[in-house]
């Protein structure tokens, strides 16, 4: 017995010999991500668990690749190294900015991005010192594959031996304990790649899900109830907007002027207490703008949707958007501007040519639609790039008020100037939302105006990370401000539906359930209306839990109890 694991030592050991540079970066490329993402998240059991585990998974591999000839062994494991170096470079950028793994977000998310907001990541995540750190790692992989390490250490036979044998039994002991412990991080979630392909599927089984809802253009839609006589309802719909950050939501920089104004003179009512559904733009639409919501059992793209409810009640829709006007993804925003009457975009782009025009371009083209509105009964969306990332990006430099002597939070000041320009791009945000307003207020007509952004924004509020994720949420990319105004003549001629809206902005509120308050104020219903899901409503379940990523966000996210 004991020949027998000698002479198993001692080949294990002449392998890695052979193929120690291939063994120790194949090793990295499929171990490093997971292993910093358990190290950040505190688990440094399973962290060992998973790394001994993954040094026999590839000591297998490696010994399998040995006994090919040595011409198709190079072009092989070439391959192996090049395909697996790139969810090895994703996963490694989501785990160092937002402490996640791939997942079906952070795909989504990149198959969503352009060109242009590509360069704006790099920007905003990849400094100088980022970008060395990149540069020095791959000289290393280089010389690792280039070398063979072991062969190069300076131990005798002996010394090879022992060094040998402590890998694998050390191995073997983590392996044992990921298996009788650990055993939930195995198989779906092992190698980056596997995550990437999974993930890949998912994502784009919902572009399949987005032209199924495309070609739903002419659904018939069956109203139980058509008692809409409002006469211009305005639904600005923000991008990327953290409530925490405003000052009409008790932020200490004032970067909403206008829209404390409005609030001090009771203009608007101001909800406190509401969170998104998801962290993402489509996966927010996917809800917002439909009936389904968190506890749904059947896809979002089998109900109706509220821009063909608007159309069948009789009102003109509008979309006008400062996003793109096209994309190679079936981005859903862009279904719903389809499915309008009238849609403009302030510039003809794709997913592709993005040049991020600011929100103020949309100003005219509310006016053109605000002068070719329908005598009765208008529908407007209006899409905001809002605090989309690059903030700097999101607001013409006479808005530049606040510096990152301003911030203070306790960050470094790289971050602190990051942390300014998302509140300059907010103090820009108010002046075009109240701006929006102001037209509407101009035209003395029977009009509401509804402000509700997608999701929220993480700017290293909550450790160092900024921007919005799926895969490891915080309360501060879900966290939103929802706004309403109503004009003189709205409050004439319903004020028992201001009254409720203003009883209503303390109760608790999830905006996958948006279309049916929607539909209460403007007293349109289909047979999928839920008054229970109305905020506004005297029926409004205010105890229906609100889960976020399978958390629930007021016993775990906002309390901090989570344990992922």
């Amino acid at each position: 017995m004991k020949n027998i694991l000698d002479r198993f030592v001692v080949g294990v050991s002449q392998l890695l010999q052979r193929q120690g540079g291939f063994y120790l970066a194949f090793f990295i490329f499929n171990c490093l991500p997971m292993c910093c993402y358990m190290v950040m998240k505190k688990n440094g059991e399973a962290m060992c668990s998973f790394a001994g585990f993954m040094l026999l998974i590839n000591l297998l591999l490696v010994f399998l690749l040995d006994k090919l000839p040595d011409r198709p062994q190079k072009w092989l494991k070439n391959i192996l190294l090049v395909v697996f170096f790139v969810p090895f470079v994703i996963e490694g950028v989501v785990v160092y900015n937002y402490t996640a793994l791939i997942g079906v977000g952070v795909v989504a998310s990149l198959l969503e991005t352009n060109l242009k907001e590509a360069g704006e990541f790099i920007t905003m995540y990849a400094g100088p010192q980022d970008i060395a750190r990149v540069i020095a790692l791959l000289c290393i992989l280089a010389l690792l594959a280039l070398n063979k390490p072991w062969r190069k250490l300076h131990f005798d036979a002996v010394g090879k031996k022992v060094l040998t044998s402590c890998l694998l039994a050390v191995s073997l002991i983590y392996t044992v304990m990921l298996f009788s412990l650990h055993i939930d991080v195995l198989w779906d979630t092992m190698f980056p790649m596997q995550r990437l392909v999974l993930s890949s599927k998912t994502a784009f089984e919902n572009i399949q899900a987005y032209r199924e809802l495309s070609s739903k253009l002419d659904t018939d839609i069956q109203l139980t109830r058509n008692n809409g006589k409002i006469k211009n309802v305005v639904f600005i719909l923000g991008e990327s907007t953290n409530r925490n950050h405003m000052h009409l939501y008790g932020y200490y920089l004032p970067n909403t002027p206008n829209l404390d104004d409005m609030a001090n003179r009771g203009e608007i009512s101001v909800f406190r207490d509401v969170v998104s559904p998801h962290s993402t733009t489509i996966a927010v639409l996917s809800k917002l703008f439909t009936f389904c919501h968190n506890e749904s059992d059947k896809p979002w793209y089998e109900y109706n949707n509220l821009i063909d409810i608007m159309n069948s009640a009789g009102y003109k829709t509008h979309w006008l958007s400062n996003q793109e006007s096209s994309g190679i993804w079936g981005n859903v925003a862009q279904i719903y501007a389809a499915h309008s009457k009238v849609s403009h975009f302030t510039r003809i782009r794709d997913s592709r040519e993005d040049d991020g025009l600011e929100d103020g371009a949309l100003f005219p083209l509310v006016d053109d639609a605000i002068a070719q509105r329908a005598g009765d009964k208008n529908f407007y969306v209006v899409h905001l790039m809002g605090g989309h990332g690059l903030y700097y990006n999101r607001f013409p430099y006479i808005f530049t008020k606040f510096t990152k002597d301003d911030i203070q939070l306790d960050v470094n000041e790289a971050q602190k100037e990051v942390i300014a320009q998302y509140d300059d791009a907010l103090y820009y945000n108010d002046y075009i939302v109240s701006g929006i307003i102001d037209k509407y207020r101009e035209l003395q007509e029977d009009s509401i105006v509804i402000y509700v952004p997608d999701h929220g924004e993480a700017v290293y509020d909550e450790g160092g990370f900024t921007g919005h994720i799926e895969e490891n949420p915080s309360r501060h990319m879900i966290e939103i401000p929802v706004i309403v105004w109503a004009s003189d003549k709205f409050k004439e001629l319903h004020p028992e539906k201001w009254a409720a809206i203003q009883q209503a902005v303390n109760r608790p509120y999830m905006t996958d359930d948006m279309i049916h308050t929607v539909l209460d104020i403007v007293d349109i219903q289909t047979s999928d209306y839920d008054a229970t899901r109305s905020i506004i409503n005297p029926n409004f379940d205010a105890t229906r839990p609100r889960i976020f990523d399978n958390k629930d966000y007021d016993r775990e996210i906002l309390t901090g109890l989570t344990n992922s």
